[in-house]
């Protein structure tokens, strides 16, 4: 199971999912993050824009490795502020994604994880592994 995430894009921005032309965001929550029994909490937001910091259209989502203890959603239309780019040039703007969300199930505990990969409107892809921790 791989444990960070795989960046094949031409361009590397250290918090960014996938950075490239278009370009990519996310919001800045840790890596590995906590969620009660039962809950849902969202542990990413994939932003496609432009260089002139607009919206240009989705990244397609797969879930390549399922969670274990809860399920993985996708909700597109979540606003978030650009924390990184592949030319820096947008940080802080404001743009649409898709959140990926993770909900435990209600009898879980413990460490879970899952792995997506997307693929820009370009054809660049690149996978990610988030890890969850479920506790009261």
């Amino acid at each position: 199971m791989r444990t960070r995430a795989k960046i094949l894009a031409r361009s590397v921005a250290a918090a960014a999912l996938i950075s490239a032309s278009p370009l990519s965001a996310q919001d800045t929550r840790p890596s590995s993050t906590r969620v009660s029994p039962g809950g849902t909490t969202r542990v990413y937001i994939m932003a496609v824009f432009n260089d002139r910091c607009e919206t240009s259209g989705t990244a397609e989502i797969e879930l390549t490795v399922a969670p274990v203890k809860g399920s993985m959603a996708l909700r597109p239309g979540q606003a978030t502020t650009v924390a990184s780019s592949g030319t820096g040039k947008c940080l802080g703007a404001r743009v649409q994604g898709t959140g990926i969300y993770y909900t435990a199930r209600a009898d879980a505990s413990g460490a879970d994880t899952f792995t997506i990969r997307a693929k820009l409107p370009t054809g660049e892809t690149a996978e990610r592994t988030f890890s969850l921790r479920i506790e009261d």
